[in-house]
Parts: structure tokens; C-alpha cells; sequence
């Protein structure tokens, strides 16, 4: 065996070793976030119950025309039948955004202005985290496992470049629920970072 070839064999074995330590430390740091996570959800939620309560409508008269509304939309979910509002505040305790919580569907509103273009939000949060998400279910349908009106879907809207609302459907429980909530803080933090 050439000498060029021991090295590169040391360099394998210990390339192999490493990427073993490195993967049990993510392992590690996982389990850490998900336990950081259960803590701060027992701490950081407000029910939609709590909110207060938005202003009434006025009422119109048989007499006075209806306005006409757009189609149906995400927009005009109605966020008080939420079962839980999370916000998601910045380390200095600023609210960035709140998160609609129901059983099919995750509203989050931004409370703050964030251009979309603003690293690491389209790089991290909609391509790994969303995008992650998105595949994994779809291998589901795929599979058999689930069927194709329940896999996960996402939706950004966004004004003149500024992120406004992002729709979760099919998000798939409490454990992706608190994935996607620990995500977004540290995407927002990050984002605040950036944009001053």
C-alpha cells in the first residue's frame, strides 16, 4: 500500500470517527432543544380565550348595501376560534409574531415588518424546516401511509416584500408544532439581528 493511500485511510477512519461524535452530539442537542421546548410551551402560550376580545363589527340595516367581499381566504380565518396562541418573541421580549394554533392549521402573524429576502428565513426556516416537513409527508402519501388531503402544505404572504402570514396545514401534532414554533423564534431572532 502507497503511502498516499495510509493517509488517506487515516484520514476515512478518523473522518468516520468524527462524523459519529458529531452525530451524537446533534442527537444530544436535539434532545436538549425538545425539553428547552416543552419548558418554555408550559410558560410562553397565551389561549386564544385570554386575548382581548376584538371590537363588534357595526351593524348594518336591511337598507344599507353589503359590501363586497373577496373570495375566501386564509385571511379571514377567524383567529379567535384558535385552541392556543403562542407568541414568539425576541430575546429582548419584543413580540415578532403570534402563532394560531388549531387542529389542522397553524396562523402565524407577523407583529413586526420582515422583508422576506432577509437571511436565514427562506434559507432555513421555508427550504429545511417547511420544505422538510413537506417531503416527509408526501413519502407518507407516497407510501399509503396518509392521504393526499392530509399531507402538509404551507403558504407565505407576503406586501411589497414584507412577510405577513405564513398558513400551516396538516402540521401533524404537538411534537411538529413545538418543532416548527422553536424554529421560527430562531429564525426571527436571527432576522432582527440582520435588520436592525
Amino acid at each position: 500500500m502507497s503511502e498516499d493511500a495510509k493517509s488517506l485511510a487515516e484520514l476515512k477512519r478518523y473522518l468516520e470517527k468524527r462524523a459519529e461524535e458529531l452525530e451524537n452530539e446533534l442527537r444530544m442537542i436535539r434532545v436538549l432543544i425538545r425539553l428547552v421546548d416543552q419548558s418554555l410551551s408550559s410558560q410562553s402560550f397565551v389561549r386564544a380565550s385570554e386575548l382581548p376580545a376584538a371590537p363588534a363589527a357595526p351593524q348594518r340595516t336591511p337598507e344599507q348595501p353589503q359590501p363586497v367581499k373577496p373570495p375566501a381566504s386564509e385571511a379571514e380565518i377567524d383567529l379567535g376560534s384558535a385552541s392556543q396562541v403562542i407568541p414568539v418573541t425576541a430575546r429582548t421580549g419584543e413580540l415578532l409574531a403570534r402563532m394560531y394554533v388549531f387542529p389542522d392549521k397553524i396562523v402565524i402573524r407577523m407583529e413586526r415588518p420582515f422583508h422576506t429576502t432577509t437571511s436565514p428565513f427562506n434559507a432555513f426556516f421555508v427550504r429545511k424546516v417547511l420544505e422538510g416537513f413537506k417531503r416527509k409527508s408526501e413519502d407518507l402519501v407516497a407510501q399509503g401511509a396518509l392521504r393526499p388531503e392530509e399531507a402538509f402544505t404551507y403558504d407565505i404572504r407576503e406586501e411589497d416584500g414584507l412577510l405577513k402570514e405564513i398558513v400551516i396545514r396538516n402540521y401533524g401534532g404537538q411534537e411538529a408544532l413545538r418543532e416548527i414554533r422553536s424554529t421560527l423564534r430562531w429564525t426571527l431572532n436571527k432576522m432582527v439581528q440582520r435588520e436592525g
